[in-house]
């Protein structure tokens, strides 16, 4: 803390200080030599380990584009216009989703290139991989139940092992190949949910095109449309989006315990992933197969993905503004101030109250801090001695 008086300060630094953000003298932790926001020393991942991670997942989701592409080259040169169209409305669906779950993430999104790398597992690996391996999952159904029953209850055995743990397997991938884009259960769901999402989405394009030809291609356009709105607008909001983040979050809570999770938090991580797993079977299943029967269907996916993100939501932001309170100590920042830059509004808020040719600077020291304050958050909590 510093010994000067407040009587002492200049304008400058009261200014500063009044705004939430620290002033650059005070921006370097006392006796540590280094800034909020610095990596601290012996904390850098396992390289070897990111790397195979990313190499994983690089070839794995070229597998999954290549099987997705032999698949559908035939239905698109049958029908490009529909294709198009398919792709163009998708487009708005994809970009309008990207953008409203990295804005719920609380205090601020998350990378650009974890969130483009999030939906291009769910479009490109997942689909593609689990086109092949629902098939043959279907076939085992089909044997042991009768084609009759394997045919009305497959898709809702097949798609929550194979769809859910493909899905999953991303999330891992991303939390080993990026540890700092994957540090708790927030970033667990809103990964999570980004990978839904980018499945959602080529699987809509894929039953839009399958529309197509079971209606006898005879209104290609208005099957397109008629099925985009039923999987859009009818049951979008509770469809794989929602039970990837639930899952997710279970890879969260397992990544902030440095994958060395005690009973409790193993059971619970364990218990999310089934969760996930048993509303996808419930959204799957040959019950309830009227509209509004889907409309319920995706009310209950929806709410439960819902009260899952905001206690995520909640614990997150609490652990947060108690770090951003000590770090704010640090640099002699007041408690409310540092409490202020929780949020997006209290950060343009305290930007505002400085002058304008000062406010980049402001900016990036309200950055460091806030990065500081995310990284202790996420630290586990110390074992008891």
């Amino acid at each position: 803390m510093s010994q000067a008086s407040p009587e002492r300060r200049s304008n400058e630094a009261g200014r500063g200080q009044r705004a939430g953000v620290p002033h650059p003298r005070r921006s370097v932790r006392h006796g540590t030599g280094r800034e909020p926001g610095a990596r601290p020393p012996g904390r850098r991942p396992a390289v070897t380990a990111s790397l195979a991670a990313a190499a994983v997942f690089a070839l794995l989701c070229v597998a999954g584009a290549v099987s997705t592409a032999v698949r559908t080259a035939g239905l698109i040169r049958a029908f490009p216009v529909e294709a198009l169209l398919a792709v163009a409305a998708l487009a708005v669906m994809l970009a309008a989703g990207v953008w409203v779950l990295r804005r719920i993430r609380p205090v601020r999104p998350p990378g650009a290139a974890s969130s483009a790398a999030a939906v291009l597992w769910g479009a490109a690996a997942a689909t593609g991989l689990a086109l092949i391996a629902n098939d043959a999952l279907l076939s085992v159904w089909n044997v042991l139940l009768g084609v009759p029953a394997g045919t009305a209850w497959g898709p809702s055995l097949t798609a929550p092992l194979n769809e859910e743990l493909l899905k999953l397997a991303g999330v891992v991938i991303l939390a080993v190949a990026a540890p700092s884009a994957l540090r708790g259960p927030v970033d667990g769901f809103i990964l999570g949910a980004l990978v839904g999402l980018g499945f959602q989405v080529v699987e809509n394009a894929l039953y839009a095109l399958n529309t197509v030809v079971l209606q006898g291609a005879t209104a290609g356009g208005v099957s397109v449309l008629v099925s985009l709105a039923l999987r859009i607008v009818v049951t979008g909001a509770g469809s794989h989006w929602a039970m990837t983040a639930i899952a997710g979050t279970a890879v969260g809570l397992l990544a902030a315990a440095r994958w060395r999770p005690g009973p409790r938090r193993a059971w619970a991580a364990g218990l999310l992933v089934l969760f996930a797993m048993a509303l996808h079977g419930f959204f799957n299943a040959p019950v309830l197969s009227s509209l509004p029967g889907a409309v319920a269907k995706t009310a209950v996916v929806f709410t439960s993905a819902l009260l899952v993100y905001l206690v995520v939501r909640a614990g997150y932001r609490r652990r947060v503004r108690n770090a951003l309170e000590a770090e704010g100590a640090a640099v002699d920042l007041h408690r409310s101030d540092a409490r202020e830059l929780a949020t997006r509004h209290g950060r343009r808020a305290a930007l505002h109250r400085i002058p304008a040719p000062d406010r980049p600077t402001a900016a990036r020291r309200q950055l460091r801090l806030l990065k500081a304050a995310e990284r202790k958050a996420a630290e586990p909590p110390e074992a008891p001695r």
